[in-house]
């Protein structure tokens, strides 16, 4: 009979598994024991403590593996308070330090974040097997003490005890955690040795240590090289090179590396399996970095057609991506179309509304974000105070920046000083900037002294601009467009011996000259332009942009100001440019122009940051053409519409 109730058990049907337990003319501790054990495999954890304390009333003493079930029991519903009283009992009757009540003790503590009770619970374990080095193991490692987890597994070894796959695959995430490469290479070794290799979680353990920790040739030999594969798998691989392009060389390498993460999700849809929510946040994320519009589309009807679409993360990768394509629109209708919404979600739009020049909408979204009892943190903060500064709301920003403080107790930090200063500077009140600089708590970083440099050299303050840069030059700023901002302005005050200064910092810090560079994807395939290759798309191209740029001077109040600091830059290596040269966004947008149908908006991705000359440009293109054109440079992104751009015209920084 007690044999009939563990088969019901194991195929799921605890009813009659509990009739037939009802009908038992007696009941021992294995009966009972079966009944529990039947409960807990099944998710009924409550009904597996019921029949403990049942077991009790009826006077039936319970075995070290009956009061193992029951702390596995008490671990599934974190009820620690009745995981303690059994340990007590097991403590009474000097069974606390079995080897089956110690594993179940010290996972119990582990999961109700009691990690020294976890471990004491471990080290009065008498015989310590493979399960109990485990679950210590895990312990450190799910409490966030990786190193100690670490520990624990050169002592497991040093005790001659075998590790198992699931000990491995721990070990291997506390890796991941700690970024620990050399550690991780040893244990690579060690699943070898000990004949894991073909174990599919310990390869994908391996594979994901080896993208954390920027190894991306190991982790495709090991994608390549299985035969085997699991969704984990296409999801580790997918997110790797997204970690890829963030470490590329330049955007031209990132580029492809997101090609290649495209071609491995059509690789998983066409494999069988059914992309989860990591999948299409993760691609999402890298459409977003590619400025792979169509592709986010197409990814977003997919997303739709499976019904992961209602999911937050997915929701939440879906907004970004659309907003970092410059579809504020359609950014705006995901996140409107989502059924529930985090903290996460509200920020990102919030943020979103800001980037794209929205001050009203961000602002009215902070505030229905309250409504809804959504407590905004330090990001949320940036993202409002940054929309502020967008429209010059001075007052508007001051009052956020007291209430963040007074009403929710956020201490400001850089990125909220950062937008106050963004905010004066753009309103060209300088003196205002330097205040809120003097009152910060911390000192200024390299953005928000470039930030005020780039403020003084446009609106000509050379006393205060001198300062700047001497507290720039202190920093040894890492930054090429920093430093070339630097000696621009000292060149222009025949300040040559602050020129010197600038330049030795720059071979000191290797700073490698600037190279500008844009591309633009049509059909899937990607154009590049540099300022100095006339020759690779022929005479049509020249002529047309000679046209365009003809008749934007033609337009009332455009200005051509061409910046000349990448060509000082090529002439310290001894090349001086034609004095002809353009820039290679306005070789990229002239291209667009002829070879894309006429309503299609043109995205352009370019290296480093746009010239107040081309930014000016843009702008008398879209209105000209009647064309919407968005780039994305090394600081913003630009979204040019009649003659309008949505940073709300930075470029008079650049």
């Amino acid at each position: 009979m007690t044999f009939l109730v563990n088969v019901y058990a194991k195929c799921g049907s605890m009813e009659n598994a509990q009739k037939v337990f009802n009908k038992l003319p007696r009941r021992n501790v294995v009966a009972w024991t079966t009944l529990m054990t039947g409960y807990v495999h099944n998710d009924q954890s409550d009904a597996a403590i019921s029949v403990f304390q049942e077991m009790l009333e009826f006077g039936s003493f319970p075995t070290n593996y009956t009061l193992g079930i029951a702390l596995n029991a008490c671990s599934a519903i974190n009820s620690v308070e009745l995981g303690k009283q059994i340990h007590g009992y097991s403590i009474k009757y000097h069974i606390d330090h079995d080897t089956s009540v110690g594993n179940s003790l010290c996972s119990l503590y582990s999961k109700c974040a009691n990690l020294d009770s976890a471990i004491k619970a471990f080290l009065k374990i008498g015989e310590k097997n493979v399960v109990s080095w485990t679950a210590v193991i895990c312990a450190c490692g799910d409490n966030s003490k990786a190193l100690k987890g670490l520990r624990f597994f050169t002592e497991m070894l040093a005790d001659n005890v075998e590790p198992n796959e699931f000990t491995l695959t721990s070990v291997l995430s506390m890796c991941c955690t700690m970024l620990s490469l050399s550690f991780g290479v040893q244990v690579h070794c060690l699943s070898i040795k000990l004949g894991y290799e073909p174990n599919l979680r310990i390869r994908n353990s391996i594979m994901y240590l080896y993208l954390r920790c920027g190894r991306f040739g190991e982790a495709l030999r090991l994608f390549n090289g299985m035969e085997d594969m699991s969704l984990v798998t296409m999801n580790s691989i997918i997110a790797g090179y997204g970690e890829m392009m963030e470490l590329a060389k330049d955007d031209l390498s990132a580029y492809r590396n997101g090609t290649e993460a495209l071609n491995v999700f059509s690789k998983l849809n066409n494999s069988g399996f059914k992309p989860d929510i990591y999948s299409f946040s993760s691609i999402l994320t890298v459409c977003s970095k590619m400025f792979a519009l169509e592709q986010g589309e197409q990814v977003h009807a997919q997303t739709l057609k499976t019904g992961h679409l209602s999911d937050m993360i997915v929701g939440t990768a879906l907004v970004n991506m659309y907003n970092k394509c410059g579809s504020i629109e359609r950014a705006s209708k995901a996140f409107r179309e989502m059924s529930a919404r985090t903290l996460i979600s509200w920020t990102s739009m919030i943020a979103a509304f800001a980037q794209n020049g929205q001050t009203q909408q961000a602002l009215q979204l902070f505030e229905d974000m309250r409504l809804m009892g959504v407590r905004p943190n330090q990001v949320t903060f940036v993202g409002v105070l940054s929309a502020c500064a967008h429209a010059g709301m001075v007052n508007e920003a001051l009052g956020y920046f007291e209430t963040m403080q007074k009403d929710f107790k956020i201490k400001p930090v850089m990125d909220h000083y950062s937008c106050l200063i963004d905010m004066f500077v753009r309103l060209g009140l300088l003196n205002e900037a330097f205040v809120v600089i003097k009152k910060m708590d911390f000192p200024p970083n390299e953005y928000i002294w470039s930030l005020l440099l780039a403020g003084c050299k446009r609106d000509g303050n050379t006393e205060l601009g001198f300062y700047v840069a001497e507290k720039l030059l202190e920093l040894k700023p890492k930054n090429t467009e920093t430093c070339l901002l630097l000696l621009n302005m000292y060149k222009s005050a025949d300040r040559w011996e602050d020129v010197s200064k600038v330049q030795e910092l720059m071979k000191e810090k290797r700073l490698k000259k600037l190279m500008d560079w844009s591309w633009i994807s049509i059909h899937d395939k990607v154009y590049s332009f540099k300022p100095d290759e006339r020759q690779a798309y022929g005479a049509e191209m020249y002529d047309y942009l000679d046209q365009l740029l003809d008749k934007a001077k033609s337009l009332v109040g455009y200005q051509s100001l061409e910046s000349f600091e990448l060509l000082e830059v090529e002439e310290e290596e001894g090349k001086t440019l034609p004095s002809n040269v353009q820039h290679s966004e306005k070789l990229a947008v002239a291209f667009g122009l002829l070879n894309m149908p006429n309503a299609a908006p043109i995205r352009i991705i370019k290296n480093i940051s746009m010239c107040r000359g081309c930014h000016n440009f843009m702008k008398a293109i879209s209105s000209l053409n009647a064309r919407e054109i968005i780039i994305r440079d090394s600081k913003r992104l630009h979204k040019f519409v009649n003659g309008q751009c949505s940073c709300g015209d930075y470029g008079g920084l650049l």
